[in-house]
């Protein structure tokens, strides 16, 4: 399997993979609003600030390409 390079940390692809996986497996719909919803949710449960900060840049990104 080929896989393009983006430009997009691989930091901030893995926290919104274990969103995607998390909602998956709890049967949940995978849409914008509930990743950013739990990525919300883990930044602010987070005590490791960079991994808060990634998090948080998850949440940017995804809004940016929202709107």
């Amino acid at each position: 399997m080929s896989y393009r390079k983006t430009n997009i940390p691989e930091e901030i692809q893995a926290a919104v993979g274990y969103a995607v996986s998390l909602l998956l497996e709890a049967g949940k719909p995978i849409h914008m609003h509930e990743i950013t919803a739990l990525l919300q949710q883990h930044a602010e449960q987070a005590s490791d600030e960079s991994l808060k900060n990634h998090l948080l840049h998850a949440i940017r990104l995804i809004a940016d390409k929202m709107n």
